[in-house]
């Protein structure tokens, strides 16, 4: 075989390998911290309509945060399948703040701060990019992603997906994963515990046209989390619900989920 053909040979094999490889990126997969493993699932992107047309609680001053409905554009990601657990956070931080310590139930009693500083180390351990959730992302897996698009049932039989306050009896959270994952196989996006994300919080921020992959403002007082917790009734589950606090806030009820970009 003369080195012509070899080279041809050599660059359809290259050719060839790409896809592959770029696929391999895109599926779901586990890593592991410090010996405890945690799921990563990927969400294709596609574009959605953020927000609620029937309005949010009106806050204090007249503002209600949750409107306009606004399309929001996000590229494909990957995000924690569950809460952080007590044990890992224990098992990249040396200890464990929460209040009500269960080892595979979600860790709470943490500040936005305090997550920074928890990404910081997982990010060391594993040697990959881990981060918090836009406030955009968080919405568009809570309403199924892709999947959602065309029917979103995120706001229905939130109870089955939930622990809240009409279904914990022992008014603490459960362990992740024992209620029903959405349609991007996932959990606990809504109850059990509140989720930090990235972004400052704004009370006009929905007040814009689309936009692809956005980041909020850059600067604020307070962080925004999602999602309800088992303290919540099921208004303050539904996907479309902001909150928010100082980043150095820490509650028995607030916690947090991973993400990674491609």
């Amino acid at each position: 075989m003369n080195n012509h053909i070899k080279n041809i040979l050599l660059f359809l094999s290259c050719i060839l390998m790409v896809p592959s490889t770029y696929a391999q990126k895109k599926k779901n997969y586990t890593d592991t911290a410090q010996g405890v493993s945690f799921d990563m699932v990927f969400v294709k992107g596609s574009t959605f309509k953020m927000g609620d047309k029937k309005g949010d609680l009106l806050l204090d001053n007249g503002i209600n945060p949750s409107v306009p409905v606004h399309e929001v554009t996000i590229d494909g990601f990957f995000v924690g399948k569950f809460e952080v657990t007590q044990a890992l956070w224990e098992a990249v931080m040396g200890e464990n703040p929460s209040e009500m310590k269960m080892g595979n139930h979600p860790v709470e009693m943490v500040s936005w701060n305090d997550c920074q500083e928890f990404l910081k180390k997982l990010n060391t351990l594993t040697g990959k990019d881990y981060r918090l959730l836009t406030e955009s992302e968080w919405e568009y897996v809570t309403r199924g992603g892709k999947k959602g698009v065309k029917m979103d049932v995120s706001s229905q039989n939130i109870e089955q997906r939930a622990w809240m306050t009409s279904n914990t009896e022992n008014n603490q959270h459960q362990e992740v994963g024992t209620k029903a994952a959405n349609e991007l196989g996932i959990y606990d996006l809504q109850g059990n515990v509140w989720e930090w994300v990235n972004d400052w919080y704004s009370e006009t921020s929905y007040k814009q046209a689309m936009q692809s992959n956005p980041q909020g403002i850059q600067n604020g007082t307070d962080k925004v989390y999602r999602g309800g917790s088992f303290m919540s009734e099921v208004l303050f589950c539904r996907p479309a619900y902001r909150n928010f606090d100082k980043p150095d806030v820490k509650m028995n009820f607030l916690g947090l989920r991973i993400a990674r970009s491609l």
